[in-house]
C-alpha cells in the first residue's frame, strides 16, 4: 500500500491548460467555471419563474376576485417585499461573505442570522401597521380586519426570513435548492389560489395573501426535507455569539444593500409626484423591462461574490467570465431592445409605446452601466471595500434620485430618464477602473512563466493534500547542496513537476526560466543549520506550514531532511523515488537527474475495462462499495486544530511478529498485525477507538498492465469493516477481497468523473471549530511497504539509528492515521492526530507497545 492522507479530495475549478485557446481549452474553461453557470443559471430561473407564476397568479386573482381584494392583497405583498427586504439588514449578504471560510456548523449561523431578520422585519410590519392606522387612513383600508394584519405582520417576518434563507443557500453554492423552494413557493400559491376559486365564497385580501403565506411555509418545509435528505445541516440552534466581530461588516452590507435598492424603488415615485400616474404607468412597464436585462448581471454578480468570497484567488477569472456571460449574452438583446423599444411597448398598448418607446431605448442602452454597477459592487465586496462602496451607492443613488426630479421637471419622460441615464454614465466612468483592474490583473504568482501544463485528473483530486518524508541522519546533505541539485534538475528538464510553480486556483503546472527558478529554489529549501536537529519538529514545522505554490518544501539541517510533497506530485512511490535522488545529487555535489516519465491520462478507464467492462459478472461487485457510517451528531465542545505526529521504530519487533504469525496466523502480513495491535493498545489505553471499521489506503498501481507507470498518485482509501478490527487474520481477510474485487477503481473513476463535471479544489475544506465533547479515535491505515530503495543514502549511522518518517498533513478531529513502513529490516510507526484531541503521551506510549510485542497486545485481547 502507498501512503496517502486522511482526507479525499473536494473539486476545484479549472483553468486552461497548454492547450491554449482551441477547444480543449475552452471546455475546460466553461466546465471550471460551472459553479458560476449553476448557480447564476439557478438564480436567473428563479426570476423568470416566479415573474411567470407571479403574472399567472394576478391574472387568475383578478379574474376570481373583487378589485377591491386585489388592491389589498397587492398593497400587502408591496409591504412584505419592501419591509422584508430592509428587514434583512444585511444578514444575506453578510452569510453570503462568510459561509465560504466559515469553520463549524454553518447552519447555527444562518439560523442565528434567520431569527435576527425575522425579529427585524417583526419591528417593521408593526411599525407599518402602526403607521396605516394613525397616519396613513388608506393604506388601513388595505389592512383588512385583524386576523388580515396579524397574517401581513407574520408574512413580513417569513418574507424577510426566505429572503436571508436564499442567499445563504447561494453562499453555500446551493443555487438550484433554492430555485427548487421558490419555484415550490410559486407553484404553491397558484394552486391554493385555483382551489379556492373553485370554492363558494368571495375571496378577499386576507384570503389572497394567505395563499402567499402559505406558499411561504410548505416551500421551507419541502427544502427543510431536501436538506435533511442530503445531510447538509448540522445544528440549527442558534447562537447570539456568533455575530459577535460581525457588526460592522453586517451594518456595511445593510448599507450598501439599502443604498442599491431604496432609490430604484422610489424612482416611480418620484416619476409619479414630477410627471402623472399615467407617466408612471409606462415607465414602471419599461423599467421593468430593463429590469429583466438586468437581471443577468445582477445574479452572475451575486454569485460572483458568493464564490470568490470562498477562493479569492479565483476573483480575477470569475470576473473575466462572468464579464464574458453579461456583455457576450446580454448586450446583444439590450440593444435588440433598444432598436424594438416601440414594438415592445405597444404590446402593453398604443399609448405606452407613445409615451415609452423612446425612454425604453435609452433604458436599453443602460445595460452597460448596470454591469459595470453590479460587477463593482461584488469585487467591493469581496475585496473587503464594503463601506466605501456604501457610500458611493448613497451619493449615486441620490444623484439619480434628483436626476430624475431634474429631467421630469422639465416636462418630458423621455428627459427625465435621458438625465437618469447621464448620470449611470458618470457612474461607470468611476466604477470601470475598479472592475477593470481586476480583468487586467497579471495572475497571481504567475511571475516569469515560460510555459504551463494542465494537472490531470488524479492529480486534481489529490491537489489539497500533502505528504512529509523526513529521514536522516545523513552525511555531506546541506540545505545549498539541495538547492543546486534542483537547479541542475531544472537545468536538465524545466518542465519537470518538482521544479515547478503549482497553481492551485487554475490546476496548472507553472514552469519558469532559470533565473526564476533559483529564486524560486532558495525559498522552497530552507536551511536550519548544522547544529543537532529535533527532526520530530522538523517534520511538525511542516505539517504547521500552511499550503502554498511549492509542490516540493524541504527542511534541512543538522543532517537531517525534511520534504513535504503535495500529493498532486505522487504518492509514496514517486516521492520516494524523488527523495532519494535529491538526497544522492546533494551528498554527492551534483545535479539531480530524474527520467521523465509519460502520463497516462487513460490509464485508469483502461484498467477499470480490463477489470470490469469485459466480465459483467463482476459489475454488481464493482459498482457496490461500502460507506464509512453516519456519524450521529452528539454533544460538542469548541476545539482548534493542533496537528501533530509521534514516532517509532523497532529493528527486532519484525522478527517477532514473523515468528507468531507462522505459529498462530500463518499468511497475514506483519502490517495487518501492527493495525490490530495499534486498536488494540488505542482500547487498552482508555481512547476507545470506532472498532466498527477503518480507512484502508491501498496502491491501484497493482491493476494496471506491467508496460503502464504512473509517477503521480494512483491511491484510494476505501473505508473497510472487518469483523474484528483486533484480530489481524479479520483484517488481511478483508483486505484481501476488497483489493481482489478492484472496486477501488470504481471509486476513483467516479470520483475522476465529478471532478471532470465539477472541478476540484485547491485547497481542503476548513476545520471545524467544534468538536465531540467525546471522542473516538477514527482509524485511517496506510502501509507503505518497503522503503529499502532508500539503502544507498549517505547514511551516518546503522538501519536501527535510521530516522524514516512518512506523514500526512490533515487530518479530522477524531481522526488517527498510522503509517508503517519497513527499512533495513527496521518496523518505522507515524501516528498522526490532533494534540487538541488526544494526549500525545498516551499515543507515543500506544506505539512503543505496538514496537514492544504486538503479539501479546493481540493475544490479550482474545
Amino acid at each position: 500500500m502507498q501512503q496517502t492522507s486522511v482526507t479525499e479530495a473536494v473539486p476545484e475549478s479549472l483553468d486552461a491548460g497548454p492547450e491554449g485557446p482551441g477547444r480543449a481549452g475552452l471546455v475546460a474553461v466553461l466546465r471550471g467555471h460551472l459553479d458560476l453557470f449553476l448557480n447564476a443559471g439557478s438564480l436567473m430561473a428563479t426570476t423568470a419563474l416566479t415573474s411567470l407564476f407571479g403574472f399567472a397568479y394576478w391574472w387568475l386573482a383578478a379574474r376570481t376576485a373583487p378589485a377591491e381584494a386585489v388592491g389589498q392583497a397587492s398593497a400587502a405583498v408591496s409591504a412584505m417585499t419592501l419591509i422584508g427586504t430592509i428587514g434583512m439588514f444585511g444578514m444575506g449578504t453578510m452569510l453570503i461573505s462568510d459561509l465560504p471560510s466559515l469553520r463549524g456548523p454553518k447552519w447555527q449561523l444562518i439560523s442565528t442570522c434567520l431569527l435576527v431578520a425575522g425579529s427585524a422585519a417583526t419591528v417593521g410590519g408593526l411599525i407599518y401597521v402602526g403607521l396605516a392606522h394613525w397616519a396613513i387612513p388608506g393604506l388601513q383600508e388595505a389592512l383588512g380586519g385583524t386576523a388580515a394584519t396579524v397574517l401581513l405582520v407574520f408574512g413580513i417576518a417569513l418574507n424577510a426570513m426566505t429572503l436571508v434563507l436564499d442567499e445563504a443557500l447561494v453562499g453555500l453554492l446551493q443555487g438550484p435548492l433554492q430555485l427548487m423552494r421558490n419555484a415550490w413557493f410559486s407553484v404553491v400559491k397558484l394552486v391554493l389560489l385555483g382551489i379556492l376559486a373553485l370554492l363558494p365564497f368571495t375571496l378577499d385580501g386576507g384570503v389572497l395573501l394567505l395563499t402567499w403565506v402559505a406558499g411561504m411555509v410548505l416551500s421551507v418545509a419541502v427544502l427543510g426535507r431536501a436538506l435533511r435528505r442530503k445531510k447538509m445541516i448540522d445544528s440549527v440552534r442558534p447562537r447570539a455569539s456568533l455575530l459577535r466581530g460581525r457588526g460592522r461588516a453586517t451594518f456595511d452590507h445593510n448599507l450598501l444593500n439599502l443604498a442599491t435598492y431604496l432609490p430604484r424603488a422610489a424612482l416611480p415615485l418620484v416619476v409619479t409626484a414630477v410627471l402623472s400616474a399615467e407617466a408612471n404607468a409606462s415607465f414602471y412597464t419599461a423599467f421593468m423591462v430593463l429590469s429583466f436585462l438586468a437581471m443577468v448581471p445582477g445574479n452572475v454578480a451575486l454569485t460572483l461574490f458568493a464564490v470568490a468570497s470562498g477562493d479569492r484567488a479565483a476573483l480575477r477569472s470569475k470576473v473575466r467570465m462572468g464579464l464574458l456571460i453579461c456583455l457576450g449574452g446580454g448586450l446583444p438583446v439590450s440593444l435588440v431592445v433598444a432598436f424594438a423599444a416601440d414594438w415592445i411597448m405597444s404590446l402593453f398598448g398604443a399609448s405606452y409605446a407613445e409615451s415609452a418607446g423612446a425612454a425604453l431605448t435609452i433604458l436599453a442602452l443602460t445595460y452597460v452601466p448596470f454591469v459595470f454597477h453590479h460587477f463593482f459592487l461584488a469585487i467591493s465586496r469581496v475585496q473587503g471595500t464594503v463601506r466605501g462602496a456604501g457610500i458611493f451607492a448613497v451619493f449615486a443613488g441620490v444623484a439619480e434620485l434628483l436626476a430624475a426630479w431634474y429631467g421630469g421637471s422639465r416636462g418630458s419622460l423621455t428627459e427625465l430618464v435621458t438625465w437618469v441615464a447621464l448620470v449611470m454614465a458618470v457612474e461607470t466612468v468611476l466604477v470601470a477602473p475598479t472592475v477593470l483592474r481586476v480583468v487586467f490583473a497579471r495572475a497571481v504568482d504567475e511571475g516569469d512563466v515560460v510555459s504551463t501544463t494542465s494537472l490531470t485528473l488524479h492529480e486534481r483530486a489529490w491537489l489539497p493534500l500533502e505528504y512529509i518524508r523526513t529521514v536522516g541522519p545523513l552525511t555531506g546533505v546541506t540545505a545549498e547542496r539541495l538547492r543546486a541539485a534542483l537547479i541542475g534538475l531544472h537545468a536538465a528538464d524545466p518542465t519537470h513537476r518538482a521544479v515547478s510553480r503549482l497553481d492551485r486556483s487554475g490546476a496548472r503546472w507553472l514552469h519558469m526560466d532559470a533565473a526564476t527558478f533559483a529564486a524560486y529554489a532558495e525559498e522552497a529549501v530552507t536551511d536550519l543549520g548544522d547544529g543537532p536537529a529535533d527532526f520530530d519538529a522538523m517534520t511538525r514545522r511542516l505539517q504547521d506550514e500552511p499550503r502554498g505554490h511549492h509542490p516540493v518544501r524541504i527542511l534541512a539541517g543538522g543532517g537531517y531532511v525534511a520534504m513535504k510533497v503535495s500529493h498532486a506530485y505522487g504518492d509514496a512511490g514517486p516521492v520516494n523515488t524523488l527523495l532519494r535522488e535529491l538526497v544522492r545529487a546533494a551528498g554527492e555535489e551534483r545535479a539531480a537527474v530524474i527520467a521523465p516519465s509519460r502520463r497516462h491520462r487513460w490509464a485508469l478507464p483502461k484498467a477499470w475495462w480490463k477489470q470490469f467492462g469485459t466480465k459483467p459478472a463482476r459489475w454488481k461487485q464493482g459498482l457496490s462499495f461500502p460507506r464509512p457510517p453516519h456519524v450521529e451528531q452528539a454533544e460538542t465542545r469548541p476545539w482548534a486544530p493542533a496537528l501533530t505526529v509521534e514516532t517509532a521504530r523497532s529493528a527486532e519487533v519484525l522478527g517477532r511478529m514473523r515468528v507468531w504469525r507462522d505459529e498462530h496466523a500463518p499468511g497475514v502480513t506483519t502490517s495487518a498485525i501492527t493495525f490490530a495491535a495499534f486498536a488494540v493498545a488505542l482500547r487498552d489505553l482508555g481512547l476507545d477507538p470506532d472498532l466498527g471499521g477503518g480507512t484502508f489506503l491501498a496502491d491501484a498501481r497493482r491493476y494496471l498492465d506491467k508496460d503502464v507507470s504512473i509517477d503521480s498518485n494512483f491511491c484510494m482509501g476505501p473505508y473497510l469493516t472487518p469483523e474484528d478490527l483486533t484480530d489481524p487474520r479479520s483484517i488481511h481477510t478483508t483486505l484481501k477481497a476488497e483489493l481482489a474485487s478492484g472496486r477501488i477503481l470504481t471509486m476513483m473513476l467516479l470520483r475522476e468523473g465529478k471532478i471532470l463535471v465539477a472541478g476540484a479544489p485547491g485547497l481542503p475544506d476548513p476545520y471545524p471549530a467544534v468538536a465531540p465533547a467525546r471522542p473516538r479515535p477514527r482509524l485511517t491505515f496506510s502501509n507503505q511497504g518497503r522503503h529499502d530503495v532508500l539503502a544507498d543514502l549517505p547514511w551516518s549511522g546503522d538501519a536501527a539509528g535510521r530516522v524514516n518518517q512518512s506523514v500526512p498533513t490533515l487530518n479530522g478531529p477524531e481522526g488517527i492515521t498510522l503509517t508503517t513502513s519497513e527499512m533495513g529490516g527496521v518496523l518505522h510507526l507515524e501516528a498522526t492526530f490532533h494534540a487538541s484531541t488526544y494526549d500525545p503521551a498516551v499515543v507515543a506510549r500506544a506505539l512503543q507497545l505496538v514496537c514492544a510485542d504486538p503479539a501479546a497486545l493481540i493475544m490479550a485481547a482474545r
